[in-house]
């Protein structure tokens, strides 16, 4: 069910979690308000209001990215704020208090145990999402039992025609639901929970949904119920996808940089028709990185040994696959940084020299680190044609390298800096310092 209203040309829209969520803290408000005017029966604490508060809170937050989360809350803080009247009504005597000071206790407490039980109801009777076809007869059923209850004890005291009576009567059934309120909350509220769980059971269960294996059953059970738990848990399927989505970009930059490149110029060699020797080193180096990406994604040098030696070895790789010079200047080698940094970095320096072979036709580039677990700095230089600051789109602001080493730098707290060099060529800068990141 959804409402919506449309105001000087701005249509809101309703939905029924929006509208528990305002007839709880409406009605919270209204019977804390109405019972706090009468005299208190019973000491009245700070505790049930504050959980009305924090649960109205978590509703509120949770209404969008955990539907679920966000109907229990409700559930509960229009629970806790209509204790505080159902107790003062409980603990009340009509014949010592009067009918009329009773009846401003009894009218909050009927109203507040009402509306909290109507939003279970609703809540388990969900018509995308509820538990088979005993939902909505238990769940309406009550709901009529309680309001029959609250009206049948409120008339009967109101009129004077309360009596004390030994017999098992009929007055006795219809107002059973007062001493019974809590256990139909919970009856009511746990139909939506499990189906809830069902639904959760139902995509786990398609997630995991594949050909026929030889895995023990108790595995697959396992499996199941591990899936079933992480789609109920709030966000978990959002941040599921995010990270899928992440992955897929992590990968097409990786493929872009170390994949792609080798297989142009391979392409290029064969086009050419050119040395057959030179073709297969080419390919060979190809097959050696689509290797290392599905090892791990990342070289063994640089996991094993550091920084340095991945750039030495990125330098001997270039050199032998292209006419290109590549020299390592080592300033500093200290302790190793975080690997995420490293990373980083010889991502950077991959996508400098490989940019620098294939487009600014450089004959020499050089490859400056400074290292320690403090601070990195790599600068990547080439002799080649360079770019013009002044002029637009002299660095391709929208290229997927670029575009790439910019979003690795800034994921790890780095700055990256591209700027032509004095005479012709370009610097590409990789500065990271650990208490600034």
């Amino acid at each position: 069910m959804r409402l919506a209203v449309e105001q000087r040309g701005v249509r809101w829209s309703w939905s029924a979690l929006d509208l528990a969520i305002a007839g709880f803290s409406l009605t919270a408000v209204a019977t804390t308000v109405l019972s706090l005017g009468q005299p208190a029966i019973t000491p009245i604490g700070p505790i049930p209001i504050l959980l009305a508060l924090g649960a109205f809170c978590v509703a509120a937050l949770a209404r969008r990215p955990a539907p679920s989360l966000a109907w229990i809350a409700t559930i509960g803080g229009s629970f806790a704020a209509s204790s505080i009247p159902i107790d003062q009504a409980r603990a009340a005597d009509p014949g010592q208090l009067g009918v009329g000071p009773w009846l401003g206790l009894a009218v909050p407490a009927s109203v507040g145990a009402i509306v909290t039980l109507g939003i279970a109801a609703r809540y388990a009777t969900r018509a995308d999402r509820r538990l088979g076809r005993i939902a909505v007869p238990v769940s309406v059923g009550l709901f009529a039992w309680l309001v029959v209850a609250c009206a049948t004890t409120i008339g009967l005291i109101g009129t004077g025609q309360a009596r004390a009576d030994p017999e098992f009567t009929w007055i006795d059934v219809a107002t059973a639901p007062i001493a019974g309120f809590v256990r139909f909350v919970v009856v009511v509220t746990t139909l939506g929970v499990l189906a809830d769980v069902r639904a959760g059971y139902e995509r786990a269960r398609e997630r995991l949904a594949g050909p026929p294996t030889t895995t023990a059953a108790a595995e697959r059970a396992w499996a199941l119920a591990v899936a079933t738990i992480r789609e109920l848990v709030p966000g978990q399927s959002a941040a599921e996808e995010a990270s899928l989505a992440a992955e897929r970009t992590r990968l097409a930059g990786d493929l872009h940089a170390t994949v792609l490149p080798g297989l142009r110029r391979a392409i290029a060699e064969a086009e050419s028709g050119g040395d057959p020797d030179v073709l297969a080193r080419q390919l060979r180096t190809v097959d050696l990185e689509l290797e290392r990406l599905m090892a791990d994604r990342w070289p063994v040098v640089l996991e094993a040994f550091g920084l340095v030696a991945a750039l030495e070895d990125l330098a001997e790789r270039i050199e032998a696959d292209t006419s290109l010079g590549v020299q390592i200047d080592v300033e500093r080698a200290g302790d190793r940084p975080p690997p995420t940094i490293e990373r980083a970095a010889w991502r950077v320096a991959q996508l400098a020299v490989d940019n620098a072979a294939r487009h600014a036709e450089a004959s020499l580039v050089t490859v400056t680190v400074s290292v320690d677990v403090e601070r990195l700095v790599l600068a990547i230089a080439d002799d080649g044609r360079g770019f013009d600051p002044d002029t637009a789109g002299a660095v391709r602001a929208g290229a997927r390298g670029l575009a790439d080493a910019t979003r690795r730098a800034a994921a790890v707290g780095a700055a990256i800096r591209i700027e032509p060099r004095p005479g012709g060529g370009t610097t590409v800068t990789f500065d990271w310092t650990a208490h600034r990141a």
